[in-house]
């Protein structure tokens, strides 16, 4: 069965428990509540297109403002590095654009069916999955953070299952990706936003992963070939490079 983009996002709960601190360094000043001003906008401009039977769409003209506010990342993501005090902020960045995910997943038509939701939405699919993936890099690299330098020294006990589930939670989320670069119906242009973000990211998710999930990963990546334009083919061996990676430290060693 084909797994959908939903199905793999970070698992919050557990992320959640790791969080401390504001925001004080990657991310741009103001970030949450830019976030939250654009979830608004676009929660008004789905209302407002429901009259028509669709969610927003990125050709739209009248859409086009909040799609801009949404992937600017100058004024929401900031910049690397990120640090442990950011851990909270960022998974509320990430959580607005996973919960965007749901409205076109989700989304069914006046008679109650739920359509080809993700061939339809692909242009929209494709780009939130771009800034979640962008984002699950800036957590990531956060985490790495924070393992290196724990408070009081240590990892808390109680704190290392949550960490444990945080790694599969992040490798299902970029097989869940990468299972989007397969699919043969995608545009060629949405298989080139995906790669160049999964390599972009890659070498901040790698280092909190286990050797196994990176292979499994790597090897995933090297299957999508096999459907992506040759454009998007230094970006999968980019991230290829990231994941066969051997170094095994910090979180990918925490036990």
């Amino acid at each position: 069965m084909r797994r959908k983009l939903l199905q793999h996002a970070l698992p919050f709960a557990f992320l959640m428990l790791l969080a401390g601190g504001q925001a004080n360094a990657g991310l741009a000043e103001g970030a949450q509540a830019t976030m939250g001003k654009v979830l608004s906008d676009f929660s008004a401009l789905e209302k407002a297109d429901a009259a028509q039977n669709t969610p927003p769409r990125l050709a739209d003209p009248a859409a086009k403002p909040v799609f801009d506010a949404l992937f600017d990342r100058e004024k929401i993501l900031g910049e690397h590095p990120y640090k442990a005090a950011e851990i909270e902020p960022l998974l509320s960045v990430f959580g607005g654009y996973f919960g965007l995910t749901k409205v076109y997943i989700g989304f069914k038509d006046p008679a109650g069916a739920v359509a080809d939701n993700e061939f339809n939405f692909q242009d929209e699919l494709s780009r939130l999955a771009v800034e979640m993936v962008v984002s699950g890099g800036a957590i990531a690299e956060a985490l790495t953070d924070y393992v290196a330098n724990p408070p009081g020294g240590a990892v808390p006990e109680d704190r290392k299952a949550a960490l444990a589930k945080l790694r599969l939670g992040v490798s299902q989320m970029v097989s869940g990706v990468i299972t989007l670069l397969q699919n043969p119906r995608y545009s060629k242009a949405n298989k080139v936003l995906l790669a160049d973000a999964l390599a972009e990211a890659g070498p901040f998710i790698s280092p909190i992963l286990l050797e196994v999930d990176r292979d499994s990963l790597s090897q995933a990546a090297m299957q999508s070939m096999l459907n992506t334009p040759p454009e998007a083919e230094s970006s999968i061996n980019e991230f290829m490079n990231a994941m066969n990676s051997r170094d095994c430290s910090g979180l990918c060693a925490l036990k």
